[in-house]
């Protein structure tokens, strides 16, 4: 077992002579919760039923607990919080209300067990080509899905990271997909933003 990787040119160097590039894992599958149910269901006396329902139910109590603003630690996993931004620009504390504050992510940092257990990793580089490889309709579906499942909207630089995509590809997808009626664009054209449209990929506030 090893984790692969490919580099990818940064960001800020394109369209400069100043060539850059870092490594990011390569992916070839999205394991589920089911698959991860499976897993522990044979390594335990635990049934696949028993797992689901504690994966589920943890998942529900990690909201509620941060949704009251605590710090939710899960030994041998990591450390959970809550971000918060502000709708304007703050120039003095007192001028801004609590309806002008909103959630914005969730913070993760991994127990240091968890770190020294992936740094004995084997890391090889990918045999594959991912800049090139397609994605079929089918796993873009299914990304934005299992994504929209967790939040309300999706940058560019967001579904490029969940799809593993280069910049140029991913702007090409989400093109595509609003011209389907799957997405549409809630913001500027410059900084597009991104909401499931017609019925698809339903979000975490419409559940």
């Amino acid at each position: 077992m090893s984790i692969e990787y490919e580099f990818y040119r940064n960001p800020n160097s394109e369209g400069t002579n100043k060539k850059r590039y870092h490594a990011r894992v390569i992916s070839g599958n999205r394991i589920s919760s089911d698959q991860i149910a499976k897993e522990i269901q044979r390594e335990s006396s635990l049934t696949i039923a028993d797992v689901k329902a504690v994966l589920i139910t943890l998942g529900t109590k990690l909201a509620q607990h941060l949704g009251e603003g605590n710090k939710v630690h899960l030994e041998g996993i990591g450390s959970f919080q809550v971000n918060l931004q502000c709708k304007e620009e703050v120039r003095t504390p007192h001028a801004i209300r609590s309806e002008n504050v909103e959630f914005k992510s969730i913070s993760y940092r991994a127990d240091n067990e968890l770190k020294k257990h992936l740094k004995k990793q084997k890391i090889v580089r990918s045999k594959n080509k991912p800049h090139s490889m397609p994605m079929t309709d089918e796993a873009i579906d299914q990304i934005l899905t299992e994504y929209f499942a967790t939040n309300e909207t999706l940058t560019r630089r967001q579904f490029q990271f969940h799809g593993m995509q280069v910049k140029s590809t991913a702007l090409r997808i989400l093109k595509k997909l609003v011209e389907e009626g799957k997405l549409k664009n809630v913001s500027t054209r410059q900084n597009p933003v991104y909401m499931p449209d017609n019925g698809h990929y339903a979000t975490v506030a419409e559940k």
